[in-house]
């Protein structure tokens, strides 16, 4: 399915053939290395070959590429209902924002969930083959959620803080519009580029953003969990690991960031890991758990992050995953690998600590 609302220039038409032929020839090369790669690789051949032409693909195609050939997160969403023979439950939350219920909306516990893609990139099948199993492992722990997942503006369509706005929105709308979710059983989660939002989002409620309409709450969130989250957009320096066991490179920051800013300066809502440890002190959430890959780019940048969190706010819990890439636990199931990750698993009994039971 392409997605024909977004426009090339000439140039881009042109370089498809090129460009779509690297990455053929990269799935070729992956295969023949897999018969000699080391522990600093992928676990499966599934996943070397791939995190290869994720590698490749991101690097290689433009924003605008990745776009055309991606169906945006609300498709995927009708995509994913078809095949569980669901019906579709979005709300128009304004602002070019939408929000699609995955599970019973009148659940106990809400987790609001901010996809990742760098801003540029849709969610894809894996989010909700990702949220299908949180959902499940709560019903077998006698324990009730819903995910509420948002669809918001992809850059350079829109900048920051549109972005941001819309994620308050998702929440203001789970706060406000419906009946049974008080803030005690909502959570957030967000990956990457969604769990920078997850940050925004928190910083915004604990220090409102002066161009997004105040949310005022009267109790903690439920939680909140953070994977693989990006919080500095500027330049990592040395603070990276060798590439060949992740899912990205160190290629895509760059013009990824650029796309999501526009003329926008950087501030702590952006960059969260350039705020002071007392801008974490007033977050209002009782817990927040950040996961990383052991064999992602971001993992430096992800452990100083969490050191400075802790700082200010002590709840803050970090899992890192043995020989797993950027947001694997998503990731992987859109590759195709079902494996149960590090984080995936940590992700789902930490979820089952935050929410209360159901009563017989």
């Amino acid at each position: 399915m392409l997605n024909t609302s977004i426009r090339l220039s000439l140039k881009e038409k042109l370089d498809f053939p090129a460009a779509l032929l690297s990455v053929a020839l990269t799935v070729i090369w992956a295969v023949l290395s897999s018969l000699w790669r080391s522990e600093q690789y992928p676990k499966s051949l599934l996943l070397h070959v791939g995190y290869a032409v994720f590698r490749k693909a991101t690097a290689r195609l433009s924003i605008a590429q990745m776009q055309y050939i991606m169906p945006p997160s609300n498709k995927v969403y009708d995509i994913y209902s078809r095949k569980a023979k669901k019906i579709p439950d979005t709300v128009d939350l304004g602002d070019g924002a939408m929000g699609h219920w995955v599970g019973d909306r009148n659940a106990k516990h809400v987790l609001i969930w901010y996809h990742g893609g760098g801003f540029a990139l849709p969610a894809n099948l894996g989010y909700f083959d990702f949220f299908t199993r949180l959902i499940a492992d709560s019903a077998r722990n006698n324990k009730s959620l819903a995910v509420f997942a948002l669809t918001y503006t992809l850059a350079p369509q829109a900048t920051y803080p549109t972005q941001l706005r819309q994620a308050v929105s998702a929440l203001r709308y789970i706060l406000q519009e419906t009946d049974n979710h008080p803030v005690d059983r909502v959570l957030l989660g967000g990956d990457s580029a969604g769990g920078n939002l997850v940050g925004g989002v928190l910083s915004h409620l604990a220090h409102p953003h002066p161009a997004i309409a105040p949310l005022p709450v009267t109790n903690l969130l439920a939680g909140a969990v953070m994977i693989a989250p990006w919080t500095f957009m500027g330049d990592y320096g040395e603070q990276t690991i060798d590439s060949r066991g992740d899912l990205i490179t160190e290629a895509v920051g760059g013009p990824w960031s650029a796309a999501y800013l526009g003329s926008a300066p950087r501030d702590h809502y952006t960059d969260l890991s350039t705020a002071p440890p007392d801008w974490f002190t007033t977050f209002p959430v009782r817990k927040v758990l950040v996961t990383g890959g052991g064999s992602e780019i971001l993992l430096p940048i992800i452990q100083d992050f969490v050191a400075k969190f802790r700082e200010g706010f002590p709840d803050v819990e970090l899992c890192v995953g043995h020989r797993e890439g950027h947001v694997a636990p998503i990731y992987n199931l859109y590759i195709g690998d079902r494996t149960e990750t590090e984080q995936g698993k940590r992700v789902k009994s930490w979820l089952q600590e935050m929410l209360q039971e159901e009563k017989m």
